[in-house]
């Protein structure tokens, strides 16, 4: 048989070349959408993010096998070329080429210079094509090696004969409206509890989990996987799957795909809690004794990464979680469909259409084809300037507005800045604790761990979070937090008086302001007095016009008649500008008090200043002391034993 030609695999590899990259780069597009509008939208609920997610590894999947694409015309168009009306010449005796006498019969001429740079680059598509093929060959099989251990596991599972979880298991089934309630099973090679099987679904649960856990936490866990099937998990984790199978080398859809398995379990941990009506912090309790750790599954049973910070980004889900809400709101979920549907066509980036090219009008005429014909000639179009604007207005200039006349009395002195709250120093780099309680707060780290510590506070029960390097734990005994109570007690006390201090500050910074309006209404004041100022100065010289013209009167009577007209207006202008000046007075003196009140409150407000500075370096200092005492305590608690080490 012979050898396929390169040739003839030419179309195929180009078409499998131009929706791998396709995919890449529109899939890529689509991660940094979504995670900035997840950024954007930290209160969104985590079923839409799990949707959005999903919707971005069915992009790629889409980008990758759709046949043809939509154009979306976006990229410029060609400079179209000006035609010219050239009649059709007639056809006479057209030159005929005759081969040359020196070809060999059956020799074939030798190929063109571009062929040896076609052949490179078609054997490089085809080495590209083997290593892709090659990676998709090594993580199915993984998938496959996933699958059979599933399916071992289910296969060597028993059912489990406990009627109180059966009927349970039968309620939350009901309640989350699946129409039959899967089977429950049992088996020893399972860490935490697990729903398999497409057509005939199951809920497998540890031994252990069995026999050392409550009812009520079996319960919670039974939720948890009663919301995935409840949600098609099984179903819709094959397209994230496939992304990530055929886009391997690509690190977004591999964030993708992980981003949509922490948020579909964040999901149904929201759904248990509606389901159970649980407490969040008896629901950490279980993922905590879980551990979040799954089995090894194909794309129906894949599970969050097993790591503290996907701990963290479930414990911290628990604690905005409204219960009472069972779905998003529809209008939300609408929108977000409407545009993943959108966002879910191939698309393909053409340039615009170019418009038709303008004739010339002289024709040319025809020449003959014995004669050279001459070179194609562009004929430049030019470009009717743009039309004046319609009547015959002009802009006339605004009059620049006259100078304000300077404002009496002293400036305001201006209120010198309140000094900052030092912050707590931390224990050691990587090293933290938080102290939660009924009433208060106490900590030393950084957000994550305020969060984590909350979402575990219990009612009615102090907690005392501890994180050592990557390693997290929980001290529930007594004596250790009292200690760590009375430790804090004088840094708290310090810490109160930092805060009437600053209310303090903050009351003398209100009245500054208050007097800094009174001060801005007597400005305005002054500003209107000095119009009125200019106004009168406008009168004045009016007036000295009329004086000019009343010279140029012949008429004795009248001109006396017309000069004691502009002596009573000059009268009257004298006694308003009289009247201005006593205001204007009344209002600097009014402005300088306002000043001198303002400086007085300035000077407390230096001294209050100075006062909590003092008092910001005695709490540093003594939170430095009080620090290593409390990290004392801790570590003799955890010598002792009594840290609860959290999975890590």
């Amino acid at each position: 048989m012979e050898p396929l030609a390169l040739q003839d695999m030419g179309p195929w590899l180009s078409s499998w070349g131009e929706g791998l990259w396709r995919a890449t780069w529109q899939g890529a597009l689509a991660t940094l959408a979504v995670w900035a509008l997840v950024k954007a939208l930290p209160r969104l609920p985590a079923s839409v993010k799990a949707g959005l997610w999903w919707a971005v590894a069915l992009k790629c999947v889409l980008a990758l096998g759709w046949p043809r694409p939509v154009p979306l015309p976006l990229l410029a168009a060609e400079p179209a070329r000006s035609v010219l009306a050239v009649p059709p010449a007639p056809l006479l005796h057209a030159p005929v080429a005759f081969p040359p006498e020196d070809v060999t019969p059956g020799v074939q001429a030798p190929a063109p210079a571009g062929g040896g740079w076609e052949a490179v680059l078609g054997w490089g598509a085809l080495l590209l094509f083997a290593g892709w093929t090659a990676g998709v060959a090594w993580q199915l099989h993984g998938h496959v090696r996933s699958w059979r251990q599933i399916r071992g596991m289910r296969e060597r599972a028993r059912p489990l004969a406990h009627p109180e979880l059966e009927e349970e298991l039968e309620f939350l089934a009901s309640e989350a409206g699946l129409h039959h309630p899967p089977k429950l099973l049992v088996s020893s090679e399972v860490a935490s509890p697990l729903a398999t099987g497409l057509l005939s679904p199951v809920v497998v649960l540890p031994v252990k989990a069995v026999e050392g856990m409550p009812v009520e936490a079996l319960r919670m866990a039974l939720a948890h996987e009663v919301a995935h099937l409840r949600r098609g998990d099984l179903w819709m984790g094959w397209a994230p799957a496939f992304a990530e199978t055929v886009l391997f080398f690509h690190p977004l859809v591999r964030q993708a795909a992980r981003e949509y398995a922490l948020a579909r379990e964040e999901a149904c941990d929201a759904e248990a809690l509606r389901l159970t009506g649980a407490e969040p912090a008896d629901y950490g309790e279980l993922l905590i004794a879980f551990g979040i750790i799954r089995a090894p599954g194909t794309a129906a049973a894949l599970g969050a990464s097993a790591h503290l910070h996907a701990l963290h980004r479930r414990l911290r889900m628990l604690e905005s979680v409204d219960v009472m809400s069972p779905r998003p709101r529809r209008w939300l979920k609408g929108a977000l469909c409407l545009l993943g549907v959108v966002g879910l066509v191939p698309f393909q980036v053409v340039a615009q259409d170019a418009p038709p090219a303008p004739a010339a009008k002289a024709a040319v005429p025809a020449t003959p084809a014995t004669e050279a014909s001459p070179p194609e000639k562009r004929t430049a179009v030019p470009v009717p300037p743009a039309p004046p604007p319609a009547g015959n207005l002009r802009a006339r200039p605004m009059p620049p507005m006259p100078p304000m006349p300077p404002v009496g009395g002293p400036p305001a002195r201006p209120m010198p800045p309140m000094p900052p709250m030092p912050p707590m120093p931390p224990v050691d780099d990587g090293d933290s604790f938080v102290l939660v309680t009924d009433g208060s707060v106490t900590m030393s780290g950084s957000s994550g761990d305020l969060h984590l510590a909350r979402t575990l506070k219990q009612k009615g029960k102090d907690l005392l979070y501890v994180r050592r390097g990557d390693k997290s734990f929980l001290i529930r005994d007594a004596k250790t937090l009292e200690q760590i109570r009375a430790l804090m007690k004088e840094p708290q006390a310090m810490g109160s008086a930092q805060g009437e201090l600053g209310m303090k500050q903050g009351e003398l910074g209100k009245k500054q302001g208050e007097l800094g309006m009174k001060q801005g209404e007597l400005g305005v004041k002054q500003a209107q007095l000095g119009m009125k100022h200019a106004e009168l100065a406008q009168k004045h010289a009016l007036l000295s016009m009329e004086h000019s013209r009343l010279e140029s009167i012949r008429d004795e009577a009248e001109r006396t008649r017309l000069e004691a007209e502009v002596e009573k207006k000059e009268q009257q202008l004298e006694k308003e500008e009289s009247g201005l000046a006593k205001e204007q007075e009344a209002l600097g003196r009014q402005q300088e008090a306002l000043g001198a009140q303002q400086e007085a409150l300035g000077e407390e407000q230096e001294k209050l200043g100075e006062q909590q500075e003092k008092l910001s370096r005695q709490h540093e200092k003594q939170m430095r002391e009080v620090n290593e005492k409390v990290r004392s305590v801790i570590d003799g608690a955890l010598k002792q034993g009594l840290g609860e080490p959290l999975p890590s």
